[in-house]
């Protein structure tokens, strides 16, 4: 007997574990294997754009059917941070702004993929509080596909230097403007398109919006995008969440406390426990805004979804626990022909993993959109359709 008077031995509780992960596992297989609902949802309006990527995006057509021992939402948010690829390198270049900021960027380097001066180019905006290592397995699949690719880290995240007494805030494409300018220098040949992860898609929207038709961007991706950050949406995020992101923040804000010193009531940063009230220590007050109704307004990630000039793919899941399926403005994709939305009912956050040995579903199907419209744009000479202000 493994028990005895009561008392759990290491045996029996590895046993225990053993039995309840075998019929976890069990459990989902055959949930998996029962769900026919698979076909991911599509919302867009009708256009010569939307059609042609419909006929050509073969992805889009395909089932997403996640892990079966992953099916889970949370499973599928954290898979990530341990099943990554490893076989991306980085080469780092450090970009002086102008007002003295130091931005770091991270050139993927695979040697099995050669590239090309003329290849397209993929800028990768990771979350706030994740950097090159949360991406990888989306460069890796970029340079298979023949991309160039370039992290963008955000000032002083990244494990990058912090040159200035502030951090930029998510919603200021300023420092995003000039990197993509910069790159189009440097490679003025080259396509150039980008994709946004989780918090990392709201600069990318914000420049998108902000300038229009001149972004030098040929199209744009989101996995997980935020669309909404105000008040109510970052105080309904989970708590656990929450605390799992602010931990994250936290790193970076300790990393360069000598440098924020005088900007930022540093104690008050760290016992803050709650997004909204990080958000107003962190962003709101040391960058000169009013109140937090100002600085909301100002970095609302769709504030200028009007003036968004090219195509643009968001993949969303219905069970994200981040960005709930009632938080996704699923007008705006029913009226601009330039947007796509791609819905999954499971997948999580920026998860999406799919097989048995687990692949990315979403960096797959945002690599092809990209491809697919830079061969509509390019190949076939024809315009992407616009659409007016709405009123």
């Amino acid at each position: 007997m493994l028990v005895s008077a009561g008392v759990w031995t290491l045996g029996t509780f590895l046993e225990f574990s053993v039995i309840c992960l075998s019929l976890y596992l069990c459990y989902n297989i055959v949930k998996s294997l029962l769900d026919t609902d698979t076909a991911p949802k599509l919302f867009y309006k009708d256009s010569q754009l939307n059609d042609y990527i419909l006929n050509q995006c073969k992805s889009l057509k395909s089932p997403f059917r996640p892990t079966p021992w992953a099916r889970n939402a949370h499973i599928q948010s954290f898979l990530g941070f341990f099943i990554q690829k490893n076989s991306v390198l980085y080469e780092r270049e450090y970009l002086q702004l102008l007002d003295r900021g130091i931005v770091a960027l991270d050139w993927c380097r695979c040697p099995d993929y050669p590239i090309k001066r003329t290849s397209s180019i993929l800028i990768v905006l990771p979350g706030q509080a994740d950097d090159k290592k949360g991406v990888r397995t989306l460069c890796s699949e970029a340079c298979k596909k023949g991309f160039r690719v370039v992290v963008i880290n955000s000032r002083g995240h990244g494990d990058s230097y912090l040159a200035t007494c502030r951090f930029q805030s998510f919603g200021d494409p300023t420092d995003l403007r000039q990197c993509v300018m910069y790159i189009n220098r440097k490679f003025p040949k080259a396509n150039i398109t980008a994709v946004g992860v989780g918090s990392g898609s709201a600069v990318l929207f914000s420049y998108l919006g902000e300038f229009g038709s001149s972004t030098r961007l040929k199209a744009a991706a989101f996995i997980s995008p935020l669309y909404e950050t105000d008040e109510d949406y970052l105080k309904s995020i989970s708590k656990i969440y929450q605390f799992i992101m602010l931990c994250g923040l936290k790193l970076i804000l300790f990393r360069h406390s000598k440098a924020l010193i005088k900007s930022i009531d540093l104690q008050s940063a760290f016992c803050s426990w709650n997004l909204l009230e990080y958000t107003e220590k962190i962003y709101c007050n040391p960058l000169g805004y009013t109140s937090m109704e100002d600085f909301i307004e100002k970095n609302n990630p769709l504030r200028d979804v009007d003036d968004i000039a090219i195509p643009v793919l968001c993949i969303n899941s219905q069970d994200d626990p981040v960005c709930p399926e009632d938080h996704i403005p699923f007008d705006i994709f029913n009226y601009y022909p330039n947007m796509l939305l791609v819905s999954t009912k499971h997948g999580g956050h920026c998860g999406f993993w799919e097989g048995l040995v687990p692949q990315s579903w979403s960096a797959g199907l945002a690599l092809e959109y990209l491809l697919t419209v830079i061969d509509f744009t390019l190949n076939n000479n024809r315009e992407i359709p616009r659409v007016d202000s709405a009123k």
